[in-house]
């Protein structure tokens, strides 16, 4: 028995062997004698349909894999306690299933797919998801196999044939969208490849504005202009749909003027840079982009109050002096300069910081760490000695440039002014300027004096 067992496994796989010494490795002790037979193409079928009730999973998950074991066995395995095994059975059975039919004349065809649709609604997810994966592709997979895995409460099942199976109809996604429960499914269904009208009108009237995200993202999802115009209006609110319409194949000069009004400075790049627009839209697009930020539309957009509407003008164009006076609260108590009191403005509070030289970047980075806004946005404008709300037309434009620009006119260090873009002005990490080697500001002086000059010039004409 021993010299046979060295020839087995010193030799390939598939050395022939004779039935009895088959039957020796089935009865061998050995767990691992025994898988090597279960992975056999040659062993005999009532021998794998022995080895399918093996006590060890790792010799029946073998079985499950193995394409030589009859079907037979493989109901048998529909009903294994270890999930594995039936994992690896589902896999086997799911690329045997092109074809397939719930009227199968044939007894073992019958039998296959009736093993298929057990395993397609195992209780175990991992079973369910081996099928969806496997099958998501192919074109003649089973339909009521397909439509079961759509509709499971389990994204990572449903997903996979939902994004990608050519067997469902637009008929068919139309019903799921219409009963879908929140689970994702029309995401899923808006990343499919030519998205119909139907189907993109069905998405875009939904409230699941992910899904409409990527409807919008998808190139070849074909969406009506009536459709797109209504997400347009709809857009100021969900900022992630942003990115993708401006960068939709096609744009009306209609669609590209009212995505003008409140996309992002980065944005408005990306619609300058469009092909199916001519130089006259492109214009109109430009004239938006000024009278937006002349008035002001963005600030109504932040979440952040403007300091600046809050103190006097005077206080506004106050310079900081070496000495702060002292300041007397609500009960005439004199407070120390640079203690914040209760309720006191951020802009005071850098002030005062300022004067005492205590308004560092270290100080500007902790603000932004804490998530201290107001502080943050109050000591940009006492460090670059503008007003706030020269700053806030800035921030609130939410243009990496005229932010960059901002935290050099404040002094503050080139990495610094990443984190600025990002937390105050809302610049998509992907689009922040970077600082050159030796962390060296990204633009010219005269490029970062002319940003600040125009924000400062909006501001003061928006003040008259």
């Amino acid at each position: 028995m021993k010299g046979f067992l060295q020839r087995v496994f010193t030799k390939r796989s598939e050395t022939p062997i004779t039935y009895d010494e088959a039957k020796e490795m089935a009865a061998s002790p050995d767990a691992d004698v025994r898988g090597k037979l279960a992975q056999r193409h040659d062993t005999r079928p009532e021998i794998l349909y022995f080895l399918a009730t093996d006590h060890d999973s790792s010799v029946r998950r073998h079985i499950a894999a193995n394409q030589a074991t009859p079907v037979q066995a493989d109901v048998l395995l529909t009903d294994d306690s270890d999930d594995s095994v039936r994992g690896s059975l589902a896999e086997k059975i799911a690329h045997l299933s092109a074809g397939l039919t719930a009227h199968e004349t044939d007894k073992l065809r019958r039998m296959t797919y009736e093993a298929l649709d057990k395993l397609v609604r195992d209780q175990a997810v991992h079973v369910r998801q081996v099928i969806s994966e496997t099958l998501k592709d192919i074109a003649d997979a089973p339909q009521p196999i397909i439509q079961q895995l759509a509709r499971d409460a389990e994204s990572v099942v449903s997903g996979p044939v939902l994004q990608y199976s050519p067997v469902l109809t637009e008929e068919d996604l139309l019903e799921i969208i219409e009963g879908s429960s929140g689970r994702g499914a029309l995401s899923f269904v808006s990343r499919r490849r030519n998205v119909g009208e139907k189907l993109a009108d069905a998405i875009a009237a939904s409230s699941d504005k992910d899904a409409i995200s990527h409807l919008l993202g998808n190139k070849s999802a074909q969406i009506r202009e009536e459709t797109l115009d209504q997400l347009i209006d709809r857009a100021p609110d969900y900022p992630e749909w942003h990115e993708p319409l401006v960068k939709r194949p096609t744009l009306t000069p209609t669609a590209a003027g009212k995505l003008a009004r409140f996309v992002a400075e980065n944005l408005i790049s990306v619609l300058e840079r469009r092909k199916d627009l001519k130089k006259d839209q492109l214009e109109a697009v430009r004239e938006v982009v000024q009278r937006r930020i002349a008035s002001g539309e963005f600030e109504k957009r932040d979440d952040v109050a403007t300091d600046a509407k809050k103190i006097k003008a005077d206080k506004d164009k106050a310079k900081p002096s070496d000495k702060a006076e002292p300041k007397s609260d609500k009960k005439g108590v004199v407070a120390e300069d640079g203690d914040e009191e209760e309720g006191e403005p951020a802009f005071e509070k850098a002030l005062a910081m300022h004067a005492k030289k205590k308004l560092t970047d270290q100080e500007v980075a902790k603000a932004l760490a804490a998530n201290d806004v107001k502080f943050a946005r109050a000591s940009l404008a006492v460090l670059a000695g503008i007003s706030p709300d020269a700053v806030s037309k800035v921030l609130n434009t939410h243009s990496a440039k005229g932010v960059v620009s901002l935290a050099w006119k404040a002094g503050l260090p080139a990495d610094l002014a990443v984190k600025i873009q990002v937390k105050l002005g809302h610049v998509p990490p992907s689009q922040t300027l970077n600082p050159r080697s030796g962390n060296q500001y990204p633009l010219s002086e005269d490029d970062m004096n002319w940003q600040l000059e125009f924000f400062t010039g909006m501001a003061t004409s928006g003040a008259r």
